[in-house]
């Protein structure tokens, strides 16, 4: 005889060889799909949510890190230079030590920024899509 392959993905017959309320049948497994799709998709657009929210208070506080090794930097400059103007003839360790202190800070105030400047890149890039796929504004 001849076989006759089945359809479907449990190995079951095709919706062609089915009768009306078998057919409406497929159209329920459809709409339960897109029903476990859709909750799928409402979880990974919480999980989105959660990652912004993550890395917006992630930039905020190495904004809060960067003004505040700015800051040290300007009280050390200053205090540099009334050091510089005030110092003894042939007194440069003082000098040199707070010199080095001074560069190291700008170091960490210029690696801050630029951490806190490539998320705003990066936020301002992903913010549409993530806005498209959370629904937020």
């Amino acid at each position: 005889g001849v076989s006759v392959a089945s359809g479907g993905p449990a190995g079951g017959s095709s919706a062609e060889g089915r009768g009306g309320s078998e057919a409406s049948g497929g159209a329920g497994e459809r709409f339960a799909a897109y029903h476990r799709a859709f909750h799928d998709l409402q979880g990974q657009r919480d999980q989105l949510r959660g990652e912004v929210r993550a890395t917006q208070s992630e930039r905020d506080q190495l904004r809060i890190r960067a003004e505040a090794a700015e800051a040290q930097v300007v009280e050390a400059t200053k205090e540099l230079v009334a050091l510089w103007v005030q110092r003894p003839p042939g007194d440069q360790e003082e000098v040199t030590r707070l010199r080095a202190e001074l560069l190291a800070q700008q170091a960490v105030a210029r690696s801050l920024q630029q951490i806190v400047t490539d998320i705003g890149r990066s936020r301002s890039r992903s913010g549409a899509s993530v806005s498209r796929a959370t629904g937020a504004p």
